[in-house]
């Protein structure tokens, strides 16, 4: 879905650019499109390390990270990833493929407070996203939707900056976010949507024990109430705009659709006997 869409957009700018520009004006727009079309397919996972202000983690800052996903990595055929680290708002994890290329992103908070024996567990689940080929149209879908945020977020500063009232930026930033994250998340839904994680799912079925770990993970990371509901979220979606655009930005991919926050209203289905034993 996510490169079926990205095929039709290239081609309706296509056709406008050639119904509105001529000359030196349409072969230069053709050039930009071209070279978005570029960054799309080659280097979009690159382009999402660059939002989320990701660094690179060596093997010896930290091993039981490095070590859990080669072994993982080793389980399901796969070249080892490389592993990145970012300073997010949640704990989040993510997964990039474009290519035989698969990068590990997990946040800060996530890495310091994560147990020894939950990340083979993380590891697992978002590999297993890059052996069943699910994760390079994720990878896509975010690098869109982290661009637009990119752009909205550069230009609502732009205005902000423009207006003559000294809160003139804070009043556009929390316009921008009113407006921006229920788009991104409509969008989220149609490049990969919900069918996404139950294919995941039915994926992790096939591997009892792992799947047993990832629901101790889920259930431990579950947020309390007042921190991950719907409102609550929506307050940092608005006074994010009081923060900088590198925060903003991040913010934007965070709120996204994750499949923990899935697997987390799955698991509040289960019964107080069944948590417990799990």
């Amino acid at each position: 879905m996510a490169n079926f869409i990205l095929i039709v957009f290239l081609l309706f700018i296509i056709l406008v650019c050639w119904l509105i520009f001529s000359g030196w004006l349409l072969i230069c727009s053709l050039l930009v499109v071209v070279v978005f079309a570029v960054l799309i397919w080659n280097y979009s996972d690159k382009a999402i390390l660059y939002l989320l202000g990701a660094r690179e983690i060596m093997s010896t800052a930290e091993p039981e990270f490095f070590k859990e996903a080669t072994q993982q990595a080793y389980k399901l055929n796969l070249q080892a990833p490389s592993l990145y680290f970012y300073d997010g708002s949640f704990q989040r994890a993510f997964v990039l493929q474009n290519g035989d290329n698969v990068s590990l992103v997990i946040s800060r908070s996530l890495l310091t407070e994560a147990q020894k024996s939950e990340f083979g567990a993380i590891c697992f689940s978002l590999l297993l996203q890059a052996k069943k080929n699910l994760a390079a149209s994720r990878t896509k879908g975010m690098f869109i939707l982290g661009l637009t945020s990119w752009l909205v977020h550069g230009l609502g500063n732009i205005l902000g900056k423009l207006i003559p009232s000294p809160h003139g930026k804070e009043v556009i930033g929390l316009i921008v976010n009113y407006f921006l994250h229920p788009w991104l998340k409509v969008n989220f839904h149609l490049f990969i949507g919900h069918r996404y994680f139950k294919k995941l799912s039915t994926h992790l079925e096939r591997f009892p024990q792992e799947n047993e770990e990832l629901t101790k993970f889920y259930l431990r990371l579950r947020y309390p109430e007042d921190i991950h509901s719907n409102l609550s979220r929506r307050l940092m979606e608005l006074f994010s705009g009081k923060r900088s655009l590198h925060y903003q930005n991040i913010l934007s991919l965070e709120l996204l659709p994750h499949e923990w926050d899935y697997y987390q209203q799955y698991q509040e289905g289960l019964s107080d006997k069944e948590v417990a034993r799990v």
